[in-house]
């Protein structure tokens, strides 16, 4: 029994300690830093953390680099025009040949002189089905020693042609799945950056609501522990009263003014706990970071997300989960991407067949105008048509390009599996999650209400005397630690429903943000 009263007195002495402590430091800190007067807003909070996250600055710019490079890749079908104009100068002597077989002129000498002026122009492409054309034109102005010469029936000549070309692949390179292969490979990966900006932007409303949950239960369970802070005191000042009559020993104040301090210290933890979640909604919705300021306070926690009156089963959300979830939307999209890189790679095994196609005509006079307009004289016109076949001895390139894009195919169709492996698990454990959330709630809620029954009995019960202030003191930290773990079941529950909204990837559409990007426009 001694040694009993020994150790009680030992800790009646540490609480004593940590009463004197707290007493000298609890003025200075644990004052709640003002609020901005009145409730703050979880919806504004939200939109704040969403403009000025950097991280999704970044996402949002890799959705317009890919959306560049989709107009990049449209580019390749842009027509292109060329223009080319100079003069070419010549003076040579002829040689043997040339003057052994100059049997129209005499007496040209040993050298010859001229002058060639030209312009020539062309548009020209490619087509989504691989044909490239070519419209050109083009004139020459030629004065040399044998337009000088009498009898040459224009001095200077101007010869001019217009010249239409076509070029069609028939196997490798030819139809619209090849050669529009570059764009819808863009395109996809621009779905891609849109579903993972999509899943950025839930995933920080979803840190901004954790961080409102976590501040809302910071903010009362302060107000849980100056209620158990008045509690200690009630007690303290009625115990010294009953020592006053007569009726307890100076042990039982003893033991109340160690719950008091108990309490007070309970208090420090939680405002310091405050004090952090409100610097975590500051760091994740402001642009620059300030120390102290107002603080957040939230009045409720269903306002944006009510609970739903009842959980149904996993089954009933995984249709909407694969319609909607980023992560499970962006693997899709790779593997669609990688679906095209092989059709585009299994075309570059075929042989090279290219049908050639020209039409053309031609004029010569002795002024530019003449030289176009003799085209009215020609009476017909100059075609060409070839089939020109090109294919590599060893097609080992392209092969193993395909193989290539074979492999990475599987391996997408493969995550895309993965992926949806997780998210369902993902989805069992939040529904469940939420139903043991519902269930604690309720239970803790049970538990709550019979420590304040129990409560009050021990002090009516102490009041009478026939229990002890031990038993009060005991009761009064049940109450505190019920109400705290209280707050802590009705945060659980709401993060558990929000959980289960960002895994079907719906959170925004519930929250009544429009955060989808819209279908971009083709071409």
């Amino acid at each position: 029994m001694k040694t009993n009263l020994n150790l009680k007195t030992m800790r009646i002495c540490r609480r004593l300690a940590l009463a004197s402590v707290c007493s000298l430091s609890l003025e200075a800190q644990t004052v709640l830093p003002a609020t901005g007067g009145g409730a703050s807003d979880p919806r504004e909070l939200i939109a704040q953390a969403v403009e000025n996250n950097l991280g999704l600055q970044v996402e949002r710019l890799e959705v317009e680099i890919r959306e560049a490079n989709i107009d990049a890749e449209w580019g390749r079908f842009s027509p292109v025009v060329n223009f080319e104009i100079g003069v070419d100068k010549v003076y040579r002597r002829r040689n043997a040949q040339e003057l052994a077989t100059d049997s129209i002129f005499s007496g040209l000498g040993p050298t010859f002189e001229g002058e060639r002026g030209y312009f020539t122009t062309s548009l020209g492409g490619r087509l989504p089905l691989g044909t490239t054309y070519e419209l050109a034109t083009g004139s020459t102005r030629n004065q040399n020693t044998f337009t000088d010469q009498a009898g040459t029936p224009f001095a200077p000549e101007y010869g001019s042609d217009v010249r239409l070309t076509l070029t069609q692949p028939l196997l490798k390179n030819f139809g619209l799945d090849v050669n529009l292969a570059p764009v819808n490979i863009a395109k996809s990966e621009r779905r891609i950056a849109e579903h993972e900006t999509e899943g950025a932007i839930e995933a920080v409303m979803a840190r901004v609501l954790l961080a409102c949950y976590e501040a809302y239960f910071a903010e009362q369970n302060v107000a849980v522990k100056e209620e158990s802070i008045v509690l200690a005191e009630r007690l303290l000042g009625d115990n010294r009263k009953r020592v006053d009559q007569g009726r307890m020993s100076a042990i039982d104040v003893t033991q109340a003014e160690a719950r008091l301090a108990e309490a007070q210290a309970e208090r420090i933890e939680a405002v310091s706990f405050f004090r952090e979640r409100q610097a975590r909604l500051r760091e994740l919705t402001q642009t620059r970071y300030e120390f102290g300021g107002a603080a957040y306070s939230f009045a409720t926690l269903g306002e944006l997300l009510p609970l739903p009156a009842t959980v149904a089963e996993p089954e009933t959300f995984v249709a909407t989960l694969l319609e909607q979830n980023p992560d499970f939307l962006a693997s899709v999209g790779q593997a669609e991407a990688e679906g095209v890189r092989v059709v585009f790679s299994r075309n570059q095994t075929y042989p090279e067949v290219n049908l050639r196609l020209s039409v053309g005509t031609s004029g010569l006079e002795n002024d530019f105008g003449s030289s176009y307009r003799d085209f009215e004289e020609r009476d017909g016109v100059d075609w060409g048509a070839a089939l020109v076949l090109s294919m590599p001895l060893d097609n080992r390139t392209a092969k193993a390009q395909l193989r290539a894009a074979e492999r990475r195919e599987s391996q997408a169709l493969l995550r895309v599996k993965e992926t949806e492996i997780q998210l369902l698990r993902a989805l069992d454990t939040a529904v469940e999650n939420l139903k043991a959330g519902f269930e604690r709630r309720r239970l803790i809620a049970e538990s709550v209400r019979l420590a304040e029954e129990a409560l009050v009995a021990e002090e009516t019960r102490l009041a009478n005397g026939v229990t002890t202030n031990n038993e009060v003191l005991n009761q009064q930290r049940e109450l505190s630690v019920s109400q705290t773990q209280a707050l802590a079941a009705e945060v659980e529950v709401h993060k558990a429903w929000l959980q289960l909204l960002l895994i079907q990837g719906i959170l925004s559409e519930e929250l009544g943000f429009n955060m989808k990007f819209e279908e971009g426009a083709e071409g």
